[in-house]
């Protein structure tokens, strides 16, 4: 039987003092909270434009009144003691019922919803997509079904992620690579986005 497609959000509860801490670093936390609110509201406004059913992951609990707003979004608590163990969790679950499924986070201010399409469309011929960050990580992965260790054994948050990834993923030609997109982590890469830095 045929399964529908899957997006999964994964991100943290806008709580000051636990978001982008590094960037905190530099421009205290109250700013830092009122970057990382503009992301996570930009990925709203994307996934709510979606055609495909959505499934929001939070950190800690459930946001009620948060932008997230279209009927097709459902809303769930990350669970898992790391962030590899809390994607294999919202993945065993999700595949119980859609195919393929795709992974964002909320850190990413140049997210379109071309990126997302142009994912699902790629996964008609691929078994994973990913959307490499300048990090060294990802800001997206998709795939057409579980593989657990693409997300086990991992260094999360260490420039080293993505290429551990490849690695770990057993048929090298069912990899396709998107663009390479910022996420906002530091100052530096707030920087680059001046309609996003203008804001503070």
């Amino acid at each position: 039987m045929k399964k529908n497609p899957l997006v999964l959000v994964f991100c943290k509860n806008q709580i000051i003092g636990k978001v982008k801490s590094r960037l905190a670093l530099k421009i205290g936390k109250q700013k830092a909270l009122f970057v990382y609110s503009n992301l996570v509201n930009k990925t709203a406004s994307i996934v709510n434009s979606l055609s495909s059913d959505v499934h929001v992951y939070y950190s800690d609990y459930i946001e009620e009144n948060d932008d997230f707003k279209s009927p097709k979004i459902k809303k769930f608590i990350q669970k898992g003691n790391n962030l590899g163990d809390r994607l294999i969790n919202a993945l065993s679950i999700s595949f119980k019922n859609f195919s393929p499924v795709i992974i964002i986070g909320s850190d990413l201010w140049e997210l379109e919803i071309s990126d997302i399409e142009d994912a699902f469309r790629i996964l008609k011929n691929k078994n994973v997509v990913i959307g490499p960050s300048t990090d060294g990580g990802y800001y997206l992965i998709g795939m057409n079904y579980l593989d657990t260790k693409i997300f086990e054994n991992k260094n999360w948050g260490e420039e080293s992620v993505l290429n551990d990834t490849i690695r770990d993923i057993d048929d090298k030609t069912n990899i396709h690579l998107l663009d390479e997109k910022t996420d906002i982590d530091t100052y530096d890469d707030l920087y680059q986005f001046p309609d996003l830095k203008i804001k503070l």
